[in-house]
């Protein structure tokens, strides 16, 4: 079974400036929680049109076990592929750290990612940690 992406870039940007702290209070870091929030739906919906609309051109995507797949066309057809097989039952985030600088965020978590076989059979749960860039 394929799992949640380790590390996934979301959108690009090279930056030499440092993260905001933590509990800063940025519009930024507000726009940049409402973008994962809306990119987390998307998985947790099967929504590949939404889940894909934050995806950068330049993504790599890196599944425990996997090559790591290289651009937007190889993504979509990797997330497709996924859910010809299985659908989202669940997806819970924790321990979560977002870190915004002048241009970029990076998301840090732990998921638990239910997959439901699409064809029946015994749902699985899939744990691990995530990068989002």
């Amino acid at each position: 079974m394929a799992a949640l992406c380790v590390a996934m870039s979301v959108g690009c940007g090279r930056s030499q400036s440092r993260p905001l702290p933590e509990t800063a209070g940025s519009a930024t870091k507000a726009a940049v929680e409402a973008a994962t929030s809306a990119f987390h739906q998307a998985l947790r919906t099967d929504d590949v049109a939404t889940f894909m609309s934050y995806v950068a051109d330049d993504v790599i995507l890196m599944a425990p076990g996997e090559a790591p797949v290289r651009g937007k066309k190889a993504v979509r057809a990797w997330y497709t592929g996924l859910l010809s097989q299985y659908h989202t039952s669940s997806l819970t985030l924790t321990d979560r750290e977002v870190f915004v600088g002048s241009g970029w965020a990076v998301e840090l978590g732990a998921y638990e990612w239910g997959l439901a076989p699409t064809k029946g059979g015994t749902p699985s749960v899939d744990r691990g940690s995530y990068m989002q860039v």
